[in-house]
């Protein structure tokens, strides 16, 4: 029974490594915090070994790994409901959280998974232009004088950005076209 035991937490830790980092942006759609986020999935994954769940099958893990998340996510709003009013009107306006919210949070939490994994593969100064002008929010101006770069290296670095993400997302370019304001 020992090796049964040690069996099913090499799966769960493989579990782990290989949806974390997915699971963590998917409870920051809850969350709105990275630090939380991290904390309610690696809380989830210790649950699921003080259980030792036998998850074989890849599909029904994931399905059981994404609606704990939630669950905790929710759960953990609820506690903190009378410490701050975002809980509060969060918990107010997702009073009838149904699956189609579940399945809608699910896509986009996977969208901007592709779009972040596919902006982590840009190269170097492509990536950093690319970060520091839609996610940080800085001007041209603000960009080229934090790296020590021209205006127009800026300008150039955000159209080649853009240009491979176009490549990469294809179908998924219109939607962060949306998200990214591009």
């Amino acid at each position: 029974m020992a090796g049964y035991g040690s069996d099913i937490s090499n799966q769960i830790s493989s579990l782990y490594e290989s949806h974390r980092n997915f699971l963590c942006f998917y409870a920051m759609g809850f969350l709105n915090s990275y630090q939380e986020a991290e904390d309610i999935v690696h809380s989830v994954f210790e649950k699921m070994l003080s259980r030792d769940l036998d998850l074989k099958d890849q599909s029904l893990a994931y399905s059981y790994m994404l609606s704990s998340v939630r669950n905790a996510c929710l759960n953990y709003l609820s506690r903190k409901k009378v410490h701050g009013k975002y809980a509060s009107h969060f918990l107010s306006e997702n009073k009838d959280y149904d699956d189609r919210s579940f399945v809608n949070s699910r896509i986009e939490s996977e969208v901007l998974w592709e779009v972040f994994s596919k902006i982590n593969n840009l190269p170097d100064g492509c990536r950093q232009v690319f970060t520091m002008s839609y996610l940080d929010n800085l001007s041209n101006q603000e960009v080229a004088d934090r790296l020590g770069i021209s205006v127009n290296t800026v300008k150039s670095q955000k159209a080649r950005a853009k240009e491979l993400l176009r490549e990469s997302l294809k179908d998924l370019f219109a939607v962060a076209a949306i998200i990214f304001g591009l």
